[in-house]
């Protein structure tokens, strides 16, 4: 890196007021040196990169989702211990109504699918 053999160029484009911005820390902190003012920015630069608000967006739907897949997944088992202590007493005793829970958790996933959709379109 220290190496006095630096040989290739990148071009870099911005507007007037950075380009006065960026000049101003060279001149302040590296002598006028532009580039060493880049180096520095750009290799020694060892803070978070702050989200951006799609990301956050995502982030809250995808945990949104996850709740709601969980209450699923609780609601699925309660009702399949329910139907199975129901079966131990009465093999043939199955009736529509015990059906019915399976629809509205169908119900459930389909709102859940539009939310992923939603976050499909945000990538």
């Amino acid at each position: 890196m220290s190496s006095n053999n630096k040989n290739i160029i990148i071009r870099l484009r911005v507007d007037e007021a950075t380009a006065k911005a960026i000049r101003a820390k060279a001149d302040s902190h590296f002598n006028g040196n532009i580039s060493a003012c880049i180096r520095c920015a750009t290799l020694q630069y060892e803070r978070e990169v702050t989200p951006s608000p799609a990301t956050s967006e995502i982030t809250a739907l995808l945990t949104a989702i996850l709740r709601q897949l969980k209450k699923i997944g609780t609601n699925v088992n309660q009702t399949a211990r329910q139907i199975n202590e129901r079966m131990k007493v009465s093999p043939y005793g199955l009736s529509a109504s015990d059906i019915q829970p399976f629809v509205f958790f169908r119900n459930e996933l389909s709102a859940i699918w539009e939310h992923l959709n939603q976050i499909k379109e945000r990538l």
